[in-house]
C-alpha cells in the first residue's frame, strides 16, 4: 500500500493503512469545528479559482467547469437543502422542524472511504466534496490510471484561504494506492469505514460489496448504469442536436450519464446529420478529444465498418466522433469515446421494456402528454430525466437517492417541557 496524498502533500511512499486510518480519525474534531457556511464559501472560492486555472482546465476540459458549477455557493446550499429537510443549518446545530417533541441535527457519519474508477476520475472528486460537506473524513482508494490528476487537483485546493486555510482542510482527506489482489488492506480500509462509496463496473462494484464491514457502515454504490435519450417531432432538433453534443463529447461518453442511443421521432436521418455537425463543431471548438487509444480506434473503425452496410455512418476522417443511424432495436451496446447510435421510433411506449435498474438517465425533448410518459418509463428503472445539454450535469439526487443525507447520522433531541 501507497500514501501518495495527505495533509495537502504528495508524498508517494509506503505506509500502514492502519496508521493512515488512525491519523485520519484524529482530524475529525478539525473538519468538525467548520460551520456549514464556512465549507460551502471554501468550496466556492475554489470554484472560482478552477474555472481561472489554465493547467487545470487542460487537464480536465469541460468537467471541470461542470464541477465547479456544483460546487458553487448557490447550488451547494440548494443540494444541501433539499437534501437535509429544508435547512442545511441542521449540519451545525439543532433545528426545530416543528416536528411535536422533537428537534434535530446532523452528525457526520465519521470515515468514509471512497474506492474510485479509473475510466472518469474527476466523477470520484464529487462525492470526496460532499463528504467534506457533511464534515466527514476521507480515505480515498485511487486507480493507479489516474491517480496523478486526482491528486493535482486535490493540492490546487492547499492555496484557497477563506475562514478556513485549504492546508487544514485537505489534513481531512488522504489518498492511497492499493492492488486490486490486496484483499487484506482493503479489508481493513472497509471494515474502518463508516460509509463506503464505490465507483466502477461491476466486477470493481462485486468486489468492494464482497469486502467485510461494520454492520454500522452504509453503501453509496455508484455502479455500471446506461444512458440514452428521446426526441420527438416536435422538438427543435436542430437546438437539440447542439445541446446533445456536448453530452456527447463531455467525459467522452465514459460517465454513466452519458447518452449512448438516441430514439427520434419524425425525420431521424436529418437528425444524424445534424448532429454530426455539430459534434464535428464542438469537438474543434470547445472540446477536443484526448482519448487515442488504438483498440478504442479499432472498435470505433468495427462498428463503422458493421454499420455501413446496415445502416448509415457519419463521422470524421479520424476517429474522433461517429454518428451512426440504424433501423435496429433496442439500446446500441455502449462503443464510448464520441459514437452514438440514432434510431427511428414511432411511439416511445415501446421503450417501456428497457427500463430496468441499468439505466440512469434519460435526456428529453418531448412535448404532449410527457409526464405520463416519463412515468410510465420510469417505472422499473431510471432516476433522472434531464433536458439536452445537462445529461452529464451531477445532481443531487444522483443514481436515485441523496447522497448527502446518506452521510448523516440524524440525532433528535427532546424539546424542554
Amino acid at each position: 500500500m501507497k500514501l501518495i496524498f495527505s495533509k495537502g502533500k504528495i508524498v508517494q511512499k509506503d505506509a500502514d493503512i492502519k496508521q493512515v486510518i488512525d491519523d485520519l480519525r484524529e482530524s475529525r474534531d478539525l473538519i468538525g469545528s467548520y460551520s456549514s457556511d464556512d465549507l460551502i464559501e471554501f468550496f466556492d472560492k475554489a470554484a472560482e479559482s478552477w474555472t481561472k486555472d489554465k493547467e487545470l482546465l487542460k487537464i480536465f476540459g469541460g468537467g471541470l467547469k461542470h464541477l465547479a458549477d456544483f460546487i458553487k455557493k448557490d447550488n451547494t446550499v440548494r443540494m444541501l437543502d433539499f437534501a437535509l429537510r429544508g435547512n442545511h443549518k441542521v449540519l451545525d446545530g439543532f433545528v426545530d422542524f416543528n416536528q411535536p417533541g422533537y428537534t434535530y441535527m446532523c452528525q457526520p457519519r465519521g470515515l468514509v472511504v471512497h474506492w474510485l474508477a479509473g475510466n472518469v476520475p474527476l466523477l470520484g472528486f464529487y462525492s470526496i466534496i460532499q463528504a467534506a460537506l457533511t464534515k466527514n473524513v476521507s480515505l480515498v482508494k485511487a486507480s493507479n490510471r489516474a491517480y496523478e490528476d486526482l491528486v493535482k487537483l486535490l493540492g490546487s485546493l492547499n492555496s484557497i484561504e477563506t475562514k478556513i486555510s485549504g492546508k487544514k482542510l485537505l489534513q481531512t482527506i488522504c489518498v492511497v494506492l492499493v492492488d486490486r489482489d490486496d484483499k487484506k488492506t482493503q479489508t481493513i480500509m472497509s471494515e474502518a469505514a463508516d460509509v463506503r462509496i464505490a465507483w466502477g463496473g461491476p466486477e470493481a462494484i462485486e468486489a468492494i460489496t464482497s469486502l467485510k464491514k461494520s454492520i454500522f457502515c452504509d453503501d453509496i454504490i455508484y455502479g455500471p448504469k446506461y444512458s440514452y435519450g428521446i426526441v420527438d417531432k416536435a422538438a427543435d432538433q436542430a437546438k437539440v442536436a447542439k445541446r446533445l453534443a456536448f453530452d456527447i463529447c463531455t467525459f467522452d461518453q465514459y460517465a454513466c450519464s452519458s447518452p449512448h442511443t438516441i430514439f427520434v421521432q419524425g425525420n431521424s436521418i436529418a437528425f444524424a446529420e445534424n448532429l454530426a455537425k455539430q459534434l464535428d463543431f464542438v469537438t474543434k471548438k470547445f472540446l477536443p478529444k484526448e482519448d487515442r487509444d488504438a483498440q478504442k480506434n479499432l472498435d470505433i473503425l468495427t462498428q463503422r465498418a458493421k454499420y455501413s452496410m446496415t445502416g448509415k455512418v457519419f463521422s470524421s476522417k479520424n476517429t474522433d466522433w461517429t454518428v451512426i443511424h440504424t433501423d435496429e432495436e433496442g439500446l446500441a451496446d455502449a462503443c464510448f469515446s464520441r459514437v452514438v447510435f440514432i434510431k427511428p421510433i414511432k411511439d416511445f411506449k415501446e421503450l417501456s421494456s428497457y427500463s430496468t435498474r441499468k439505466i440512469q438517465t434519460l435526456g428529453v425533448a418531448i412535448s404532449g402528454e410527457r409526464e405520463k410518459i416519463i412515468s410510465k418509463l420510469t417505472r422499473n428503472g431510471i432516476d433522472r430525466c434531464p433536458k439536452y445539454g445537462e445529461m452529464t450535469l451531477f445532481e443531487s439526487p444522483w443514481d436515485g437517492f441523496f447522497a448527502i443525507d446518506r452521510l448523516v447520522r440524524w440525532v433528535g433531541l427532546c424539546k424542554d417541557d
